[in-house]
This record gives structure tokens, C-alpha cells and sequence, in this order.
């Protein structure tokens, strides 16, 4: 399927391109307008991604770190307790699933209607009389 998406991608960057030089200015500007606007949702559903691993990184860098064998480490005091660690929440997996359905119809979405836009752009073919 990846490669599917990737070969559909490059055949609408590709038509987008070849209509840039024959197609209507405004009609143009509106092409790169949704090329733009799915560039930067995809800029920023990257982002987010990034900032939810960096959260996991995090959590392991606050470990305590080693102590050499020749230092005794204090024992703690009998009136003081460390505080439970909550349950780490599992990640759900039912998301992942949603998210790539959501892109998959975002992605339908954009080819259907950069489609359209390009079949109202061809010419009408006459019709033979009868």
C-alpha cells in the first residue's frame, strides 16, 4: 500500500505540474493553493507525531544514574516515602487505524477534486450532428 500512495502522489504532483503550463493562471494558483494547504497539514501532523516521541525520550532520560560501588547510597527516612509512579497509559491502537483512514480520505478527497478541476479545464468535445 505505501508504494501504491507514493506512485499516486507523484502522478498528481506530475499532472499538476504539466497543467502549470497550459492551464488558466487562476486556475493554477488554485492547484498550488491545495498543493500548499496538504503540504502543510502533512508538515504539521508530522510535527506532532515528533513531539509525541520526543514525550517517551523524555520519560527515559529522567533515570537515575549510576552509582559507582564506592559511594553508599542514603537510606531514605523511615517517615518519608517515595510517591507511587502512575500507570504509564498504553498507547491506543485503534488511533493509528483512524488516523490512516482519515488520510486515506483526505488523499481521495484532494485527487477527486483536482480531477474535477482538471476535466472542466478540457475542452468540449462537439458533438457530430445526426
Amino acid at each position: 500500500m505505501d508504494m501504491e500512495y507514493k506512485s499516486e502522489m507523484r502522478k498528481l504532483i506530475d499532472i499538476v505540474k504539466q497543467q502549470s503550463l497550459s492551464a488558466p493562471l487562476a486556475s493554477t494558483l488554485d492547484d498550488m493553493k491545495t498543493l500548499t494547504t496538504a503540504v502543510k497539514d502533512l508538515n504539521d501532523r508530522i510535527e506532532i507525531r515528533v513531539r509525541k516521541s520526543l514525550v517517551g525520550d523524555d520519560k527515559q532520560i529522567t533515570k537515575k544514574p549510576k552509582v559507582p560501588n564506592k559511594v553508599k547510597q542514603a537510606k531514605p527516612f523511615p517517615s518519608v516515602s517515595a510517591a507511587p509512579t502512575p500507570p504509564k497509559p498504553n498507547p491506543p491502537t485503534q488511533s493509528d487505524t483512524k488516523v490512516k483512514a482519515l488520510q486515506q480520505v483526505d488523499f481521495n478527497k484532494m485527487r477527486d477534486d483536482l480531477l474535477a478541476k482538471q476535466q472542466a479545464l478540457q475542452p468540449n468535445k462537439p458533438i457530430p450532428p445526426t
